[in-house]
């Protein structure tokens, strides 16, 4: 199989953005990797003091972890207040959106529970909403970005009082000269496919391409590539902005996002083409 055959395969990734490139180039695609995020730490002084009041009190019911790093940031930091308060916390619920979260939490010796795939916010929603009773209460680590208003909305119809923490918030890297040029790319038509590994990533795009007001150009230019997702999470994502996913990776993991888009772009990409020339 020639699998992307040469295609030029544009990816967000900041993290691992050098094993996203060697993946693409694996699979035979020209990998251009633009990182579009960077994890900003929040100070979390006074929303700290807020849970270990509440938490020796009583008063938290349940604990929902978003994200490996969020969850990783907080326990952390929860620790070097003050020890004890790990123990108190292993007699709280404690929820967790995916694997991530969850390896994060064995890591400070807790056990959550790993809501059902694929792993979105309505799972962690519909988890506390059956867990919880009218008038207790859940506190939420968000991930990079603010909880959804609709989960906070449907949260709230059941009667459960929910606080937000914000651990972190994902903002542009240090470095946006490579953002710049994907997004001049983009609209020049350059890239035949788009990885998206996470919801931010499209959102900063986007957000990029407003701030060099090429937000219009971008958007159409868009909806000439593949555009694949690494899973329902980061789909839902996208669809709230108006952008058509057109592969999506089972399982949701890295390695299978670029193998999936290796082996199905090409012959997506030339029955567009035959469409057009009709």
């Amino acid at each position: 199989m020639d699998w992307f055959g040469g295609l030029k395969v544009l990816s967000l990734e900041s993290r691992r953005s050098e094993e996203m490139a060697t993946l693409i180039e694996k699979y035979g695609g020209k990998a251009v990797v633009a990182p579009s995020m960077r994890e900003q730490k929040l100070d979390l002084t006074q929303s700290l003091a807020a849970f270990e009041r509440d938490l020796r009190g009583g008063m938290i019911h349940a604990l929902a972890c978003m994200t490996g790093v969020g969850t990783r940031l907080f326990l952390r930091e929860l620790v070097a207040r003050d020890a004890a308060l790990l123990e108190l916390l292993k007699d709280v619920p404690l929820v967790a959106r995916g694997s991530k979260p969850l390896a994060a939490l064995k890591e400070f010796g807790l056990t959550g529970l790993n809501v059902p795939r694929p792993h979105t916010w309505q799972e962690v929603m519909e988890a506390l909403s059956t867990r919880l009773e009218r008038g207790q209460h859940a506190v939420i680590l968000e991930y990079g970005e603010a909880t959804p208003v609709a989960m906070l909305r449907e949260l709230g119809y059941v009667g459960i009082r929910v606080t937000s923490v914000p651990v972190y918030r994902c903002a542009f890297p240090l470095d946006t000269a490579p953002l710049a040029q994907a997004v001049r790319d983009v609209v020049l038509g350059g890239p035949d496919v788009l990885l998206l590994s996470s919801g931010t990533q499209i959102l900063h795009f986007l957000k990029y391409a407003e701030k060099m007001g090429l937000l219009e150009e971008t958007r159409a230019a868009l909806n000439r590539l593949i555009l694949v997702s690494i899973g329902p999470a980061c789909s839902e994502a996208a669809a709230d902005l108006g952008l058509r996913i057109d592969l999506e990776a089972n399982p949701h993991k890295m390695g299978i996002l670029v193998r999936t888009a290796a082996e199905h772009a090409p012959g997506m990409i030339e029955e567009r083409r035959l469409r057009k020339t009709g």
